[in-house]
């Protein structure tokens, strides 16, 4: 979505980054942004028609920042199932989960949830951002079926269970970390996916 943007459009989305790595959304004013970026008022509102959608942009790109060594970890796995590399495909699915959920750990745990209100706030943005996620889901779908034809992964689980569970828990996981009550490690998790997803021989 936000890969090909550049020129000034770049520019003030990295300076409202920075900005949204400091302060909460609503302690922002669309002047702090254009100061940041060293633009007039009105350029940011010839790119963005509203503060809203700007900062859910940014928070996009944040996000994209975040997740890009995800990305490689699933096409290496992918690449996996096209060498038919069993270890090396686990190795990358492990790689990618354990990684996933060890965001709630490091600085802001609220990071995630925050960033992703951001972005459901500006109904544009979101529908691209949601068009996104939906790739990435297809990926993890084929990426799981493929284990079964391979026979790597347990026929009887169910991959769209798996995936949300793995997902939904994982972006939602600051609610989890450092919780008195429930105790897990990045690495646990991983193990769990693992065993759960892994064919018993």
């Amino acid at each position: 979505m936000l890969e090909e943007v550049s020129g000034t459009k770049r520019m003030i989305l990295n300076a409202a980054e920075k900005i949204l790595a400091e302060r909460r959304s609503n302690e922002i004013h669309i002047a702090d942004v254009a100061e940041a970026a060293n633009v007039a008022v009105q350029t940011l509102y010839y790119h963005f028609g509203s503060l809203r959608q700007l900062i859910a942009e940014a928070q996009v790109l944040a996000y994209l920042r975040m997740v890009e060594p995800l990305h490689k970890y699933l096409l290496a796995a992918e690449q996996a199932v096209i060498d038919e590399d069993e270890q090396a495909y686990w190795q990358a699915i492990g790689d990618d989960v354990e990684l996933a959920w060890s965001y709630g750990f490091s600085g802001d745990k609220w990071r995630i949830p925050k960033l992703l209100m951001d972005i459901w706030a500006d109904p544009g943005t979101q529908e691209a951002f949601s068009e996104g996620l939906d790739r990435q889901f297809e990926r993890w779908i084929n990426l799981i079926e493929a284990g079964k034809t391979l026979g790597w992964v347990d026929p009887d689980v169910d991959t769209y269970a798996l995936i949300a569970a793995n997902w939904g828990a994982s972006n939602g996981q600051a609610v989890f970390a450092s919780n008195s009550r429930i105790h897990y490690t990045p690495e646990s998790i991983r193990d769990f996916f693992q065993e759960a997803a892994m064919r018993k021989r």
